[in-house]
């Protein structure tokens, strides 16, 4: 069975963290939530609790197929801190998918993964990850390679489901897609 890591810090953005961990579940791939925070509840950036399935401090990271960091108030006190930075850098590093969204792929950028990539983000993340990418897109999701960019809360669905496609195949997206009425 796929499993991917979702990364949750106080002031994520509760849409782009549900949508995925909801779709990508519902495509049997299992999601493990993780807090970058000293304790298990995490608040979202308007108000919700999500209590997560583990702390990043127990030593999390491998056997995943998928990191996916959603954005959101709380990206940037994220992309400051070297073991998140390095946790992104060994999925990358390891050919492993990584998954960010809205102001998320600042993280990536802070990491030095952008680099020759072609990438988009949430509109006012842009000069930050179009300094760091070769391309920076304003598609609503882009795939390069094992980088998967999305543009915010409004284009989770599109994200979620191009992550379901890019771990387990076309089909298996659109059986997903068809079971919650999606919009092609």
């Amino acid at each position: 069975m796929m499993k991917a890591l979702i990364l949750l810090g106080h002031g994520f953005e509760e849409i782009e963290a549900v949508t995925p961990i909801d779709i990508l579940r519902r495509a049997g791939i299992e999601v493990v939530t993780v807090s970058v925070e000293k304790d298990r509840l995490v608040t979202g950036g308007r108000g919700i609790p999500i209590l997560a399935d583990v702390l990043l401090s127990d030593g999390v990271g491998y056997p995943c197929d998928a990191l996916i960091l959603p954005g959101g108030p709380g990206t940037g006190a994220l992309k400051v801190r070297d073991d998140i930075r390095a946790l992104a850098r060994a999925y990358m590093e390891g050919g492993k998918t990584v998954a960010a969204i809205c102001a998320a792929p600042t993280i990536l950028g802070a990491a030095g993964l952008l680099k020759g990539r072609r990438a988009t983000s949430f509109p006012g993340s842009r000069e930050e990850v179009e300094a760091e990418a070769e391309t920076y897109s304003e598609e609503r999701v882009v795939l390069d390679g094992e980088l998967l960019t999305s543009r915010g809360a409004g284009t989770a669905e599109e994200f979620a489901l191009g992550l379901v496609a890019k771990l387990l195949g076309f089909e298996a997206a659109e059986k997903v897609r068809s079971q919650i009425v999606a919009r092609r």
